[in-house]
């Protein structure tokens, strides 16, 4: 896998918007599964599980925070609009309707 710089997002899409909401669900499941576990019994699957969901929801929302950062900088500081992704562009030879 190759690492390196992530292009700055040119608009805050509904794709965007879905992994800000995974990252905001992922922290109270998490939560909950951890202390449902250490109520019960501590199981080291449990433990992992648990830790793993509010690791990978913080995660989500570290990056969204840093693709929002980069987004306000591209598009002057204005509070951005939910948009669609761009259709794609036809393809080379393919006729027009």
């Amino acid at each position: 896998m190759r690492r390196g710089r992530i292009p700055p997002p040119e608009a805050f899409t509904w794709e965007d918007a879905f992994h800000i909401a995974v990252g905001i669900i992922c922290i109270p499941v998490g939560a909950i599964i951890l202390y449902r576990t250490l109520s019960v019994a501590v199981t080291a699957p449990a433990i992992l599980v648990g830790g793993g969901f509010i690791a990978f929801g913080l995660y989500r929302l570290y990056t969204a925070w840093t693709r929002f950062r980069l987004y306000r900088q591209i598009s002057g500081g204005h509070f951005p609009r939910l948009q669609k992704e761009p259709p794609a562009p036809p393809a080379k030879g393919a006729k027009k309707p």
